[in-house]
């Protein structure tokens, strides 16, 4: 079972998910675009040694400024999906190059997942569900009931398509996949207040008009 703990970071107010194992207490972080007072204590009483995966849901620098400096603490593996790995390491692309006073250092992932691979945090599977539109690369994480969408579905909206590899075309053939899925989820975004699938569903008019 996955607790779920959240912190707000960046100037841009990115989320960013711790999501712990109960059993072993491993954790992984989901998109650290920035460090809060909050995260870094809590990161510090959870343990360096203990931080399995850092997780990014796509490459601009609000998700994953602070992912290098993490791994080079911990050890922990950086998990992108596989054509999104081209983000880290090009300004342009990261958009670091523009709302940043200087570019971020070029990185890379340890772990290059596609559409329907997994990583396991404990027991618990966490699944990549590809869902390009804001991004190319763009995916959610899936583990359970949950859902980790980045800046692909957020509460009652969705991220911007008129970035460096984004299409509308494509988030709107990326809301049908995550609106087939069977059953309720909760949404964790990479922007602004946790959600549901089934309000999404009723709310959202990007879905509604799919």
């Amino acid at each position: 079972m996955l607790k779920i703990e959240r912190y707000s970071v960046s100037p841009l107010k990115t989320n960013c998910y711790l999501i712990i194992d109960d059993k072993t207490q491993k954790f992984a972080i989901i998109d650290p675009g920035g460090w809060s007072e909050k995260l870094d204590r809590r990161v510090y009483e959870m343990g360096y040694e203990k931080l399995v995966y850092i997780i990014l849901t796509h490459g601009h620098f609000d998700h994953i400024k602070l992912a290098k400096e993490l791994q080079e603490k911990s050890k922990a593996k950086i998990v992108i999906f596989k054509n999104e790995n081209e983000f880290l390491s090009n300004s342009n692309l990261n958009l670091s190059s523009q709302f940043l006073c200087k570019d971020l250092k070029p990185f890379s992932a340890d772990v290059l997942l596609s559409d329907g691979e997994s990583i396991y945090l404990g027991d618990s599977k966490i699944e990549l569900m590809h869902t390009p539109g804001h991004t190319l690369g763009s995916s959610c994480f899936i583990s359970e009931n949950l859902i980790f969408s980045g800046d692909t579905i957020m509460k009652e909206t969705v991220g911007r398509t008129d970035l460096v590899t984004g299409s509308y075309l494509d988030m709107k053939n990326s809301l049908k996949k995550i609106a087939s899925l069977k059953g309720d989820y909760i949404i964790y975004p990479g922007h602004g207040e946790i959600t549901t699938l089934n309000h999404e569903k009723v709310y959202n008019k990007y879905i509604n008009n799919i």
